[in-house]
């Protein structure tokens, strides 16, 4: 492909890029749901109607540290909290589900929705 003019994101704010259970682990994490493994993996299952095995969840939790989304705390089994940069993409990338179900319409209060989430109970200090 020549002659193309490619355009990248902003250097500012890219756009956060994410699993699906990238972003229900963050969510979790956020809204202090899961402080075990095992209230992890039966959060997301109650989430999805499906399982998710333990290595599909520390692959999750691996990309999440590595994106700097999240870090090892001190509280419970589980020891992890999310950072800003974490915070910020589990709040976009909810806000923009929230918006892609309501289809535009407007029937779902998007901030409404999201200051209920309070994503900052999970946060690192």
């Amino acid at each position: 492909m020549t002659g193309a003019t490619v355009l990248p994101f902003g250097k500012a704010r890219p756009f956060p890029s994410a699993q699906v259970l990238d972003l229900a682990v963050a969510v979790a994490i956020g809204r202090d749901l899961a402080r075990t493994e095992a209230d992890l993996l039966a959060r997301i299952e109650d989430w999805f109607l499906c399982p998710a095995t333990r290595s599909e969840i520390a692959g999750s939790i691996a990309r999440l540290l590595e994106k700097d989304w999240a870090r090892r705390s001190d509280a419970g089994e589980c020891a992890l909290c999310l950072t800003e940069v974490g915070i910020a993409a589990t709040t976009t990338l909810s806000g923009g589900m929230i918006r892609m179900i309501d289809r535009g319409r407007g029937l779902f209060k998007t901030a409404f929705l999201l200051q209920m989430f309070d994503f900052g109970k999970g946060q690192c200090p």
